[in-house]
Protein backbone atom coordinates (compact mmCIF):
# COMPACT_ATOMS: atom_id res chain seq x y z
CA UNK A 1 0.00 0.00 0.00
CA UNK A 2 1.36 3.85 -1.12
CA UNK A 3 1.49 6.27 1.83
CA UNK A 4 0.05 9.06 1.72
CA UNK A 5 3.69 11.27 0.73
CA UNK A 6 3.96 8.39 -2.35
CA UNK A 7 0.51 9.31 -3.81
CA UNK A 8 1.58 13.02 -4.22
CA UNK A 9 2.61 13.69 -7.47
CA UNK A 10 6.33 15.29 -7.77
CA UNK A 11 5.17 18.26 -9.88
CA UNK A 12 2.53 18.83 -6.63
CA UNK A 13 5.73 17.90 -4.42
CA UNK A 14 7.92 20.93 -5.86
CA UNK A 15 4.88 23.63 -6.73
CA UNK A 16 3.65 23.67 -3.43
CA UNK A 17 6.72 24.97 -2.00
CA UNK A 18 7.16 27.21 -5.41
CA UNK A 19 8.08 26.53 -9.00
CA UNK A 20 12.04 26.36 -8.74
CA UNK A 21 13.66 23.95 -6.55
CA UNK A 22 17.54 23.28 -5.88
CA UNK A 23 19.45 20.28 -6.03
CA UNK A 24 22.96 19.33 -4.91
CA UNK A 25 23.11 15.56 -6.70
CA UNK A 26 23.02 15.01 -9.78
CA UNK A 27 21.50 11.53 -9.53
CA UNK A 28 18.67 12.59 -7.66
CA UNK A 29 17.98 15.10 -9.69
CA UNK A 30 17.99 12.54 -12.86
CA UNK A 31 15.61 10.76 -10.62
CA UNK A 32 12.99 13.90 -10.45
CA UNK A 33 14.11 14.45 -14.19
CA UNK A 34 12.96 10.71 -15.06
CA UNK A 35 9.84 11.28 -13.46
CA UNK A 36 8.58 14.33 -15.08
CA UNK A 37 9.39 12.55 -18.02
CA UNK A 38 7.21 9.84 -17.81
CA UNK A 39 4.29 12.41 -16.68
CA UNK A 40 3.95 14.03 -19.93
CA UNK A 41 6.40 17.18 -18.93
CA UNK A 42 8.24 18.64 -21.78
CA UNK A 43 12.14 18.77 -20.63
CA UNK A 44 14.91 21.22 -21.58
CA UNK A 45 18.07 20.60 -20.07
CA UNK A 46 21.18 23.28 -19.72
CA UNK A 47 24.27 23.41 -18.45
CA UNK A 48 25.02 27.11 -17.24
CA UNK A 49 28.57 26.13 -16.48
CA UNK A 50 30.19 28.48 -18.49
CA UNK A 51 27.52 31.29 -18.68
CA UNK A 52 27.84 34.94 -17.80
CA UNK A 53 26.13 38.37 -18.72
CA UNK A 54 27.37 37.95 -22.16
CA UNK A 55 26.42 34.66 -23.47
CA UNK A 56 23.36 33.40 -21.02
CA UNK A 57 20.89 35.51 -23.53
CA UNK A 58 22.11 33.39 -26.51
CA UNK A 59 22.54 30.09 -24.52
CA UNK A 60 18.98 30.60 -23.65
CA UNK A 61 17.62 31.46 -27.05
CA UNK A 62 20.03 28.11 -28.38
CA UNK A 63 18.12 25.82 -25.95
CA UNK A 64 14.65 27.31 -25.77
CA UNK A 65 14.70 27.32 -29.29
CA UNK A 66 13.54 31.15 -29.32
CA UNK A 67 12.41 32.71 -32.43
CA UNK A 68 15.78 35.06 -34.09
CA UNK A 69 14.09 38.57 -33.37
CA UNK A 70 14.65 37.29 -29.19
CA UNK A 71 15.86 40.89 -27.97
CA UNK A 72 18.83 39.22 -25.60
CA UNK A 73 17.10 41.20 -22.50
CA UNK A 74 15.51 39.82 -19.51
CA UNK A 75 12.17 41.52 -21.01
CA UNK A 76 12.44 39.74 -23.62
CA UNK A 77 13.58 36.47 -22.30
CA UNK A 78 9.97 37.14 -19.98
CA UNK A 79 7.91 37.45 -23.41
CA UNK A 80 9.09 34.41 -25.28
CA UNK A 81 8.87 32.25 -22.18
CA UNK A 82 5.59 33.03 -22.20
CA UNK A 83 4.64 31.72 -26.03
CA UNK A 84 6.30 28.59 -24.88
CA UNK A 85 2.96 27.35 -23.48
CA UNK A 86 2.25 23.79 -25.03
CA UNK A 87 -1.30 22.12 -24.32
CA UNK A 88 0.38 18.88 -25.54
CA UNK A 89 2.31 18.88 -22.68
CA UNK A 90 1.45 18.68 -18.49
CA UNK A 91 4.20 21.09 -18.79
CA UNK A 92 7.26 22.37 -19.23
CA UNK A 93 10.26 21.69 -16.84
CA UNK A 94 13.85 23.43 -17.39
CA UNK A 95 16.76 21.61 -15.81
CA UNK A 96 19.50 24.29 -15.23
CA UNK A 97 23.24 22.52 -14.11
CA UNK A 98 25.93 23.63 -12.22
CA UNK A 99 24.14 26.81 -11.98
CA UNK A 100 26.12 27.87 -8.82
CA UNK A 101 28.99 28.81 -11.83
CA UNK A 102 26.60 31.07 -12.93
CA UNK A 103 25.37 32.69 -9.88
CA UNK A 104 28.99 33.17 -9.23
CA UNK A 105 29.73 35.06 -12.63
CA UNK A 106 26.72 37.54 -11.96
CA UNK A 107 24.54 37.04 -8.51
CA UNK A 108 22.02 39.13 -9.73
CA UNK A 109 21.04 37.81 -12.95
CA UNK A 110 20.91 35.01 -12.21
CA UNK A 111 18.38 35.10 -9.97
CA UNK A 112 16.21 37.44 -11.86
CA UNK A 113 16.53 34.66 -14.99
CA UNK A 114 15.17 32.13 -12.20
CA UNK A 115 12.62 35.54 -11.03
CA UNK A 116 11.16 35.47 -14.37
CA UNK A 117 10.49 31.88 -14.67
CA UNK A 118 8.97 31.87 -11.52
CA UNK A 119 6.67 34.54 -12.04
CA UNK A 120 5.70 32.75 -15.36
CA UNK A 121 5.36 29.69 -13.86
CA UNK A 122 1.91 31.72 -11.50
CA UNK A 123 0.70 32.70 -14.91
CA UNK A 124 0.96 29.28 -16.40
CA UNK A 125 -0.76 27.40 -13.89
CA UNK A 126 -3.59 29.99 -14.30
CA UNK A 127 -4.41 28.33 -17.48
CA UNK A 128 -3.93 24.89 -16.18
CA UNK A 129 0.16 24.25 -17.26
CA UNK A 130 3.07 23.87 -15.08
CA UNK A 131 6.57 25.84 -14.99
CA UNK A 132 8.61 24.57 -13.26
CA UNK A 133 12.69 25.22 -13.08
CA UNK A 134 15.04 22.86 -11.42
CA UNK A 135 19.16 24.15 -10.74
CA UNK A 136 21.25 22.11 -9.45
CA UNK A 137 24.39 23.32 -7.95
CA UNK A 138 28.04 22.08 -6.77
CA UNK A 139 27.46 24.18 -4.01
CA UNK A 140 25.32 22.76 -0.82
CA UNK A 141 24.90 25.82 0.66
CA UNK A 142 23.58 28.16 -2.05
CA UNK A 143 20.79 30.43 -1.55
CA UNK A 144 18.29 32.70 -3.14
CA UNK A 145 16.59 35.94 -2.47
CA UNK A 146 12.82 35.14 -3.11
CA UNK A 147 11.47 34.44 -6.53
CA UNK A 148 8.11 34.95 -7.69
CA UNK A 149 7.73 35.92 -3.87
CA UNK A 150 9.26 32.75 -2.23
CA UNK A 151 12.54 31.65 -1.58
CA UNK A 152 13.45 28.24 -3.32
CA UNK A 153 13.57 25.27 -1.70
CA UNK A 154 16.73 22.05 -1.65
CA UNK A 155 14.46 19.12 -3.17
CA UNK A 156 13.01 16.67 -0.21
CA UNK A 157 15.57 13.98 -1.10
CA UNK A 158 18.04 16.63 0.27
CA UNK A 159 15.60 19.22 1.95
CA UNK A 160 18.85 18.91 5.54
CA UNK A 161 22.04 20.26 5.56
CA UNK A 162 23.09 16.88 6.10
CA UNK A 163 21.90 15.70 2.85
CA UNK A 164 24.14 17.62 0.60
CA UNK A 165 27.36 17.23 2.49
CA UNK A 166 29.85 15.11 -0.08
Amino acid sequence: MKSKKDKIERDFEILKDGPIHKYFRNRVLDEDVIWFSNNNFEIIEMNARNWNRKNAHQKLKAALDFPDYYGENLAAFSDCLSDMYNKRYKGLLLVFRRYDSFVEEDKNFAEAVLDIIAGESWIWLLTGQKLIGLVQTDNPDLNFNKLGGICPSWNSSEWYNSDRKK
